[in-house]
């Protein structure tokens, strides 16, 4: 099972691309104005669960997974920016935690999310463009869970689907390869409210790198 830093990998990615500005001629200066109007992108994510507790003690862990999605905007004169997301991830179960021991569980969740955001791009006249923002939208979740004892706790299988309302806030930074195309790490904290058979609603870190295209 593998284990990211994530922050720390952002971080590492924000301070080459620094480097990289500090080196950039001046003549680069026009460059590294914002593009306003539309583009489209996409970007992978690395999808962190938090654990899920469980009403009456108890909690399931789920294992570190993986998503994709593809996305289209546009950015006003004033800086604000909407986007359009329609993605895919894909999460292991891990374990079921109760009355001090544990159980491996198996089985996974897929998600198909719908969202959208709105974001405010601080303009720095570099090719940087640090972001924030948030937004909502809709998950299906396809369940494949088996039911789990764990020292006389058991938590019910799940081998179905729902759609749910999910929400989230985001940060990061774009940086400007050439006039028309960018690269983005971001992080984002998302809550599904997915909550049943006891378990409380799902919530997530997810670190994220894309790109995106102008037109």
């Amino acid at each position: 099972m593998i284990r990211l830093a994530p922050t720390a990998t952002l971080a590492a990615v924000a301070a080459a691309l620094l480097a990289t500005t500090a080196i950039a001629p001046s003549s680069r200066a026009q460059d590294n104005k914002l593009n306003y109007g539309s583009y489209a992108g996409i970007t992978g994510g690395y999808l962190m669960p938090q654990d899920t507790d469980r009403s009456g003690g108890g909690y399931l862990e789920r294992d570190h997974g993986a998503g994709i999605s593809a996305q289209y905007g546009h950015r006003f004169r004033n800086n604000l920016r909407l986007e359009g997301d329609l993605g895919y991830g894909n999460i292991d179960n891990e374990r079921y935690h109760a009355n001090g021991g544990s159980a491996g569980v198996g089985g996974d969740t897929d998600q198909y999310s719908l969202t959208g955001a709105a974001y405010y791009d601080v303009a720095t006249g570099t090719p940087l463009t640090p972001y924030f923002g948030g937004g909502a939208g809709i998950v299906h979740q396809r369940h494949d869970r088996p039911a789990v004892t764990s020292n006389g706790s058991t938590l019910g299988g799940n081998d179905g689907s729902a759609t749910d309302f999910t929400a989230f806030g985001e940060a990061g930074v774009a940086y400007k390869l050439s006039d028309g195309l960018e690269i983005v790490p971001s992080y984002r904290y998302q809550w599904i409210n997915d909550g049943a058979q006891g378990l409380d609603d799902s919530t997530q870190h997810v670190a994220r790198v894309g790109f995106r295209s102008w037109f």
